[in-house]
């Protein structure tokens, strides 16, 4: 779709109110980072949080994203857009881009804008998003490059688009009779996925873990907006080996957290979890199950990035891998952003770590 211009004007509390069905309608889909579940754990953890609509030159809505805001001593505001604006080619990038920098104006002192676009890698050149006025930085979600499970065929043509080994595991946990159960979303389920989370990799992979009331509070959230699940195998004396959280948004279902025990009973149990997450989405109506992160295509090993194992393993579900663009800066204050550039976001990211004890302050 080519847009011309598009307008951004913050939500008003009918569309605020219905929100988490409202980001359905975005191009490229839902994300549970705009949810408000995801506000809510982002507004106690420094960020102040605001939810925009982007309507066309005739007022009909285009899109919604969520803008998290954080005052930085000195230099001003940081915007920060978690997988928005939804724009999924540069024209609607463009316009997208034209229409923030508008909002920003009207607010005043905001000296720059993380963006995370739902943009595949390969629809954009560089040239485009330097043209466009946008800088290249690190990923700040872990889900820049992903898998994803097509749910619209029958179970059975989903199984069989299976990897042979992936198969042949979950014919294997069938026979061990390994069962997955969906625990409560209480303190001790919480205490087991803290546990498996750090046991990733035989508990020697290198992890960016979440800070723990980081996780909970997101797992509350979700789970009592009825949108979030919890998923477990045991062991031979039923302690939890594998377990998972699953979180359901509209027509995307996400394997958002997960871990597992290298001494497991059966070898299939992480395949058989991610099996059950597949028939309870369909089930439930979601069209896909994003798997929420792998390795970025460049990766050949472990050594490489951590996640190269896990991302194999996703891969086995999804046959095919999906890479994002990633995270994008927009200066929007050339002075205050070169300060920011230069020292301020290792600052800023020393304060958030110190005070919250979180890997990132994204």
């Amino acid at each position: 779709m080519s847009l011309s211009k598009l307008l951004a004007r913050f939500a008003n509390p009918v569309e605020r109110e219905s929100w988490d069905t409202l980001i359905g309608d975005n191009p490229g889909g839902t994300r549970y980072q705009n949810t408000l579940a995801f506000a809510t754990v982002k507004g106690q953890f420094g960020w102040r949080v605001k939810q925009v609509v982007f309507e066309t030159a005739a007022g009909s809505a285009h899109s919604y994203a969520q803008i998290l805001a954080c005052k930085v001593p000195l230099l001003g505001t940081l915007w920060y857009l978690p997988c928005g604006p939804a724009a999924v080619t540069t024209s609607e990038l463009a316009a997208h881009t034209a229409a923030l920098r508008e909002l920003a104006k009207q607010q005043r002192r905001v000296f720059a804008i993380v963006a995370n676009p739902p943009l595949l890698e390969d629809d954009v050149t560089e040239v485009e998003l330097k043209n466009l006025g946008y800088q290249r930085v690190d990923p700040v979600q872990g889900d820049t490059n992903t898998a994803i499970v097509d749910l619209t065929p029958e179970l059975s043509e989903i199984f069989a688009n299976f990897k042979g080994t992936c198969r042949n595991h979950l014919r294997r946990a069938e026979r061990d009779d390994v069962t997955v159960i969906s625990p409560e979303n209480t303190a001790a389920t919480h205490a087991h996925m803290h546990r498996l989370m750090r046991l990733v990799g035989g508990g020697s992979a290198v992890l960016f873990l979440r800070a723990q009331n980081h996780s909970e509070l997101l797992w509350n959230e979700f789970s009592r907006r009825d949108h979030g699940r919890f998923y477990s195998t045991a062991d031979g004396e039923g302690e939890p080996a594998v377990m998972s959280y699953m979180i359901r948004v509209n027509e995307t279902a996400f394997y958002k957290d997960g871990g597992s025990d290298r001494p497991r009973t059966s070898p299939g149990m992480s395949n058989l979890v991610i099996w059950q997450m597949i028939v309870d989405a369909k089930e439930a109506g979601p069209t896909r199950l994003d798997l929420c992160g792998i390795a970025p295509r460049w990766a050949n090993s472990t050594a490489e990035h951590p996640s190269y194992g896990l991302g194999k393993f996703k891969l086995a579900f999804a046959g095919k891998r999906t890479d994002y663009i990633g995270a994008l800066e927009l200066p929007l204050r050339p002075a205050q952003y070169r300060l920011w550039r230069r020292f301020g976001a290792r600052l800023a990211a020393k304060l958030y770590r110190r005070r919250y004890g979180d890997s990132t302050m994204y």
